[in-house]
């Protein structure tokens, strides 16, 4: 079975939206992978085709499709939607630091690179632009990284807010600097670790 696009439903896009003490988020799920975690006030904001059909986490019946079909929700893709919703409600809780949910980046060899360097960032620690350069062996690439940043579709699950500027100034978010702060506190807080100086 195909969708009107031609898509198989393993390779539709389904998203939930789910609140949180920052605000809405918008989870993608494709598969048995999630592809996509924007704010509710991300800059820009996602493309329709990439929050694909609105679905609720955990349903595996029909929901309206973009052109007013139903379309099936594959149940891999239902528990990933399930699952990485439970974590970030975790998160947001204090109670979880590490998620295991699956994620299916698509990018460029180096945005796939730096994103990997930002799952390498600590709960509750911060590095700055020149770090994650350095740290993937060139330390003049500091604005391509911050560029890969900007770009990285799975907010949060791969930590781009961990990174700020070299002097500790928290800038560059998608949702706006007041969210990345938000968040660089809250794991401060949990983590028991020093106050925000930037």
């Amino acid at each position: 079975m195909t969708s009107s696009k031609g898509l198989a439903p393993e390779d539709e896009r389904f998203h939930a939206e789910i609140a949180t003490p920052l605000g809405l988020l918008r989870v993608v799920a494709r598969g048995a992978a999630i592809v996509g975690l924007y704010h509710g006030e991300h800059h820009p904001p996602p493309a329709p085709a990439l929050l694909g059909h609105a679905a609720t986490p955990g349903s595996t019946g029909s929901v309206q499709g973009p052109e007013g079909q139903a379309s099936p929700v594959p149940e891999p893709t239902a528990a990933a939607l399930l699952q990485a919703c439970s974590e970030l409600k975790d998160y947001f809780d204090g109670s979880m630091r590490d998620f295991a949910t699956t994620i299916d980046l698509s990018g460029t060899p180096f945005q796939l690179s730096v994103w990997a360097a930002l799952r390498q960032i600590p709960y509750g620690e911060r590095r700055s632009y020149r770090d994650v350069a350095e740290h993937l062996g060139n330390p003049r690439m500091g604005r391509a990284i911050g560029a890969a940043v900007r770009a990285n579709p799975v907010s949060i699950i791969v930590p781009g807010h961990r990174v700020v500027s070299s002097a500790g100034a928290v800038i560059g978010y998608a949702a706006g600097s007041e969210t990345k702060r938000a968040l660089l506190d809250l794991e401060r807080v949990v983590s028991g670790g020093p106050g925000m100086d930037g």
